[in-house]
């Protein structure tokens, strides 16, 4: 029942969807595109199917964008650990090998000098990041297209959830055989809080790997042939892409907010303004209890007279 759905949706799917070796400027898909809710527990179609979003599956295949990509992240953490001498580092005498002028020889400088024998090495290796810079933009749209190439490919199925009711992996290998893509590697994608059971029973199994969405890369969608992924998860994909954050592709900053989005509040002069320092705000409730207690003038009255004589302030005391 399952592989005769899917096979049907596959051939009407094929049908309207261009090669990936269309021009890099042209959309694959001209409608929407939906795919089948497969039923986890017995690997059969639920009736249901989930609408993907044109802005994430539906973009123009460009094969430079996702090598950049897969560049960047596959240099994003690796870094050169060991690194030659220096030559301030190099264990030799600072002792001049012999003096600068009326020996016939050669001027000397550093024993340890690159060329010289047991010297250092010129221009060695150092300790450095191998990361590279790439545009959050372009890692955006290599996403996007990764994603796209991946449908156009068949490689996603989508099941309603990942729960278990026992955390035993023998109970998820009879699970798992419903599936035809079973007997090859395959990846799970869940959403940002995985089921506890099925992580247990995952555990073991050598052809079957799991992860989150945060943990969803290019990396992945290019190493594995099929890709099971949960209904919710593609919600979450689909939104965290819409609101640009990029902390599913290694970006961990904060997306700031557009002027417009802040609250603005309009100025009313009829209430007081909020003193932010200590000694203002003092000043201010020294103030109001003078005014209730009546005795305000007699404090203007007692408070000492300035005189001004050129640019110099005296202060007359009484």
């Amino acid at each position: 029942m399952l592989q005769q759905c899917l096979k049907i949706f596959r051939f009407s799917f094929a049908a309207n969807t261009p090669s990936l070796a269309t021009p890099w400027s042209l959309k694959p898909f001209k409608t929407e595109v939906s795919l089948p809710i497969i039923r986890f527990h017995d690997a059969q179609p639920t009736g249901q199917s989930i609408a993907l979003d044109q802005e994430i599956f539906n973009q123009p295949i460009r094969r430079d964008l996702v090598q950049r990509l897969v560049r960047y992240t596959d240099l994003y953490d690796k870094k050169v650990t060991k690194a030659t001498l220096a030559l301030r580092d190099a264990a030799a005498s600072g002792a001049k090998n012999h003096p600068q002028k009326k020996t016939g020889r050669a001027r000397q400088g550093h024993r340890q000098r690159p060329g010289r024998n047991k010297g250092i090495k010129a221009h060695g290796r150092k300790i450095r990041s191998l990361r590279i810079d790439l545009p959050r933009k372009v890692r955006l749209q290599a996403y996007k297209v990764g994603l796209t190439a991946a449908l156009i490919e068949g490689k996603f199925t989508v099941i309603d959830t990942e729960k278990l009711n026992e955390g035993k992996t023998k109970h998820l290998v009879q699970l798992m055989k419903g599936f035809e893509s079973f007997t090859q590697p395959l990846l799970i994608v869940t959403s940002v809080d995985p089921d506890d059971l099925f992580l247990r029973a995952s555990r073991n199994l050598e052809n079957l790997e799991t992860c989150t969405v945060k943990e969803f890369n290019i990396i992945k969608i290019l190493k594995f042939k099929s890709i099971l992924i949960t209904k919710e998860a593609i919600i979450q994909l689909t939104e965290s892409l819409k609101q640009r954050k990029l902390a599913l592709l290694g970006d961990n900053k904060i997306v700031k907010k557009k002027y417009s989005e802040y609250p603005i509040e309009e100025y009313d002069p009829t209430k007081p303004l909020d003193l932010k320092f200590k000694v203002l705000r003092e000043y201010l409730e020294d103030f109001e209890k003078l005014k209730q207690e009546g005795q305000l003038d007699k404090f203007i009255q007692d408070m000492p007279k300035t005189k001004k004589v050129g640019r110099i302030n005296t202060i007359n005391h009484h």
